[in-house]
């Protein structure tokens, strides 16, 4: 168990000195965050993990493709010598 103040900001009320005068000033300052904003981030989130996701792939499968057609012959070669 992890001290009281001491948490993984589950609460909110965990402080860290070290983040800078900037984020002391906007956690003075309490805006309603509306659906449609929460919602517009997320998308954003999602659409650059999808891209990520999607240009991995692109650099996996070919590599992978590959060794495939590469193991093939050596396989074939093996299953001869028996």
């Amino acid at each position: 168990m992890t001290p009281p103040g001491e948490g993984n900001g589950a609460d909110g009320a965990d402080e860290d000195p070290d983040l800078g005068p900037p984020v002391a000033e906007l956690r003075d300052v309490s805006l309603s965050l509306g659906d449609r904003f929460v919602g517009r981030v997320r998308g954003r989130i999602e659409r650059r993990m999808l891209t990520g996701e999607v240009v991995e792939l692109l650099c996996v499968a070919p590599v992978t493709m590959f060794l495939e057609f590469l193991r093939w012959p050596f396989e074939a070669l093996s299953r001869d010598r028996q």
